[in-house]
């Protein structure tokens, strides 16, 4: 498997956290990518490197203002980037964070979180009226399909997340 790095850029388009992933294929869905625990992310500082903590899963779906990170712990099913769309450019993923977040507990609880940030990103300039739009809008209609488990943020990952480990 190739190794790409993902990269995550915030409202200000600089580099918040990179690490190395694996392409792990291709479904319905998108891309998958896939990273296993101890790998090296590196912190917006630029300067700090702490392993990560759980193996986990990403999604990129074209042209989607969302990426997905699975993790399948005892804490966290999944976290959901609200962003721009996902570009790969020389093998590297990027896109610009909007700080505004959506979540499922491993009990099942989901929600989105970080609200103040997107707001305080939203009102700093950095972000057009049609990016705040398409934030709030993807991030309220994601959340039904969050908490009942629909595809994809249900079972296909953990298939991936087998074909990660394995």
């Amino acid at each position: 498997m190739s190794k790409r790095k993902w990269s995550v850029a915030e409202g200000t388009c600089s580099e918040a956290f990179s690490w190395p992933v694996e392409h792990l294929g291709s479904d319905e869905h998108g891309i998958w990518l896939g990273s296993r625990r101890g790998s090296p992310v590196r912190q917006p500082d630029g300067r700090r490197v702490e392993p990560q903590e759980h193996d986990g899963v990403w999604l990129v779906a074209e042209g989607a203002w969302w990426v997905p990170a699975f993790w399948f712990t005892a804490a966290t099913d999944l976290t959901i980037d609200i962003c721009t769309p996902p570009r790969l450019d020389d093998a590297v993923w990027s896109f610009v964070d909007l700080e505004l977040d959506l979540f499922r507990s491993a009990d099942g609880r989901a929600g989105i979180v970080d609200q103040d940030e997107f707001d305080e990103l939203a009102l700093s300039g950095h972000l057009t009226d049609r990016q705040v739009a398409n934030a709030t809008e993807t991030a309220w209609s994601l959340l039904p399909d969050v908490e009942a488990k629909a595809e994809p943020f249900g079972d296909t990952a953990r298939t991936w997340l087998r074909a990660l480990r394995s």
